[in-house]
Order: C-alpha cells, then structure tokens, then sequence
C-alpha cells in the first residue's frame, strides 16, 4: 500500500534522534548509580563500552532489517512479516498505551522539574511538562521537516554543551589525586564480584543507550532510507559512545571513584563548579534540561510513526473508527496527526493524573526488549529467506554480531525476571491484554 508520508529526513535529521533520543538524563545520574558497585575504575569504562558495543551490535542488524521495510513503523512490519502479525500489533499496542505515553510522561515530568527549580518561576511542574508536550506536538504538526530541524538544533546544542564541558575541564582542571578506595580494599575483585558488578551494571547502563529503535519508526519518511538509516545509527551510536566514555574519564578526573559513591552530589555538578566557578550547577541545570527537552521531542516525533504504521494496515479491512483516525494524514502537511494527537493525549493524561510515570515505563523494560531481541533475530529469517539486494547494507560480521546481542539480552532479561519478578509480571500481562483485542480485529478482518 502507497504510504501519503513523505521523505524528507536526511542523514543530519537521522543523526539527531539517534542521538537526540539516546541523550537524555542517564549520562548525568548512571555514573552515581555504577560507583558504589565497582571495584576499579577501569570497570566503569568496560560498562560503558561493553553496553555500547552491545546496543551497537543490535542497531547494526535491526538497520538491515529495515532496509527490507524502508516504511512508516518499520519495526511493525519486520515483527510481523518475521515472526506474524499477532506480534507487531502487540509491539505496536503496547507502545500505543502504555511504554510510548509512558516514556513521554516521565521524561516531560522530569523536565518540568528541572525547569521549575532553574526558573525560579512558581509554577506546577506538571504544568510545565505539560506545557513541552503541546509545544512539541505543535512543531510536528506543522511537518516532519519542522520536526526533524527541531531536533537537530536540539541535539547540537546538548552534545556540543557536553563536549565544552568535557574539554575545558580536562584542559584547565587538575585531576585529583586518587588514593586507594574503600571500594578497592573491601572487596576482592575475584570472578563473582566481577560478575555481580557486569549483571549489576549492565541493566543501569542499557537504560542510559535506550531509544536507538526509535528512528526506525520513521523509516517511511527518510530519504534513502538503506543508506541513511544503517549509517545513521552505525554513527551515531558509536558517538554516543565515545561521549559517554569521554565524559566518564572527565567525571573520574575530578571525582574519584570512591568519593563519587559517597557523595551525594551528582559527579557532573562537582566537575562543573570545579571548571566554570559558580555558574557551572546553572550550566549544568541548563544542559540538562535542553538534553532532556531533546529526548521528549524526538520521541513524540518518533512514536506516533509506529502507530500509524499500524493502524494504516488494519484501517481498511477492520473498518474500525480508532484505526481510520489513528490512520488520519493531514494532506497539507503530510503529517499521522491522528497518530501524534492520540499519542499526546494519552501521554498528557497520564502525566496528569498519574503525576509519576517512572515505575509503569519499568513494567515495559523486559517487554521492551523481548521485542528488540525479536527484531534482531529476525535477520535470519529474512537472510533465510534470500530477502534483499545484495547491493543492500549488510550487517557486519554476521552471525556474530546479532547473536552476540541476543545471547547478552536474553542473559539480562532472566536476571530481570529473578530479582523484579513482580515488575515482569505486571509488564507481561499488560502487554498480553492486546492478545483478546487482536483476535477480535483478525476475525472482523
């Protein structure tokens, strides 16, 4: 079926929420979180590039998988033409109610309360990330270019704010002296305490990576999606790599990894007063909150392109009124504003009568990856299959670099049905109660 949407993203759009959408808070509070639990400092940085290389290895095959399904809501095509249609449409349903509202809640929540306590301003932060949401459905009403330029200037001026700090910190700062920590001489540093440290870290710092999945949703309107979808991702991930251990070293610089555990003041706060003097915590909250702003647009510029994709294929047969205006593109624009005002809506309503969305995101942590393992291991159903030109982007050294994230999510997915068995239990069941729904479109279909 013809897709109305038009390409009008290019590699510098592509480039922005990759990167745009990975950047949100978890650069500036994982480091606190991974200090109390490693030995050596050194183990931070393995972390970091070890979940780098891990999210890197899936983006490289799912970037493939798209190049067979260059459409609006990639991602539900390649579930349901791998693995079925009941699939996709679970992928879709949950992201519809709960993981994409839910996302878009805790993120807006939280801008609002940075922007509250750097303004001064006596206003409710409910309202303030109320306010960020219509603002950015706004934007993205008006087209997918307005939206893609948005978040390009959003994602420069984080990243560039991040490397200013980063560089003029390690060029005018000494480093600390580091002396042996508390964490260094109590623990023995044997196999089982590395290995609790990697289960440990690994879930905290997978989280800090999230959203590379979330350019696929628009592969409908990239320009030259085989090209500029792998190589999108395949850059900008490993950017974010690279800038996530760049800004390690300059945290560990200045805050040592037992003081960092210890402290109760965020390592970025410390580096920032120590480089910039006493307007380094304003820069810091400034940062933060257009590194956050940033995150919240691209995903209401994302997730509305998942849901239409869907919502496209089961309008017609199932002649359901949610689907035709899920469905909805406005001819002027070019723009699923059906899809984004539902999206919004729905994402509005639970920021304000839930006030907190963080615990219900967390129920849709396993769901979530369950889905993207699905994703990645759908390349060889597709290989199988001889899809594809070979002039096509191919994954590189395949097999190993799908199984590679497929044996590491697996192995973090039953570590999380272990030790948050009620979290999993809540997300599966909320995630199944899309099951009933599909069975009665697929009979009307």
């Amino acid at each position: 079926m013809h897709d109305p949407l038009k390409r009008r993203l290019g590699l510098a759009a592509v480039l922005a929420v990759v990167m745009g959408d990975m950047m949100g808070s978890g650069i500036f509070y994982t480091p606190q979180e991974l200090a109390p639990i490693a030995i050596h400092s050194w183990q931070i940085y393995f972390l970091w590039a070890l979940c780098g290389i891990i999210v890197l290895c899936g983006a490289l095959t799912v970037a493939e998988a798209s190049t067979y399904f260059p459409r609006s809501g990639a991602d539900y095509f390649i579930l349901k033409e791998a693995w079925g249609e009941g699939l996709g449409f679970l992928r879709v349903w949950a992201n519809m109610w709960v993981a994409g509202p839910g996302s878009i809640a805790a993120v807006a929540i939280l801008f609002g309360k940075f922007f509250v306590d750097f303004s001064g301003w006596s206003v409710n932060p409910i309202a303030a990330g109320t306010a960020a949401i219509l603002l950015f459905i706004g934007v993205n009403l008006m087209g997918i270019s307005w939206g893609g330029w948005t978040q390009i200037l959003l994602t420069a001026i984080k990243l560039s704010a991040l490397l200013l700090l980063v560089s003029v910190s390690i060029i005018i700062v000494d480093a600390t002296p580091v002396e042996s920590t508390l964490n260094e001489t109590s623990a023995t540093g044997g196999f089982l305490d590395f290995f609790r440290l990697t289960g440990l870290g690994i879930g905290a710092v997978l989280f800090t990576y999230d959203g590379w999945t979330d350019i696929i949703h628009t592969a409908g309107e990239v320009k030259e999606p085989k090209r500029n979808i792998p190589l999108g991702l395949s850059i900008g991930i490993i950017g974010i790599i690279l800038l996530y251990l760049l800004t390690n070293f300059a945290y560990l610089r200045i805050v040592p990894l037992q003081e960092m555990a210890q402290s109760s003041q965020l390592a970025v706060f410390t580096v920032a007063e120590a480089t910039f003097g006493e307007i380094g915590g304003k820069f810091i909250s400034l940062l933060m909150i257009v590194s956050i702003l940033g995150a919240l647009g691209g995903l209401i510029m994302t997730n509305p392109r998942l849901v239409y994709g869907m919502s496209a294929q089961f309008q017609r047969p199932s002649g359901h009124s949610l689907f035709k205006f899920l469905s909805y593109v406005n001819p002027k624009t070019d723009v699923p504003a059906g899809s984004l005002l539902f999206i919004g809506t729905v994402s509005i309503l639970a920021l304000v009568y839930l006030q907190s969305f963080s615990r219900i995101v967390n129920f849709f942590i396993v769901p979530n990856h369950f889905f993207n393992i699905m994703l990645v291991a759908s390349i060889f159903i597709f290989r199988g299959k001889k899809n594809g030109n070979h002039h096509d982007y191919q994954t590189p050294f395949f097999p190993i670099t799908p199984i590679l994230y497929i044996i590491t999510i697996v192995g973090f997915l039953i570590s999380a049905i272990i030790f948050r068995p009620h979290d999993t239990i809540i997300g599966i069941i909320l995630t199944a109660t899309g099951i009933p729904f599909y069975l009665w479109l697929k009979e009307r279909k």
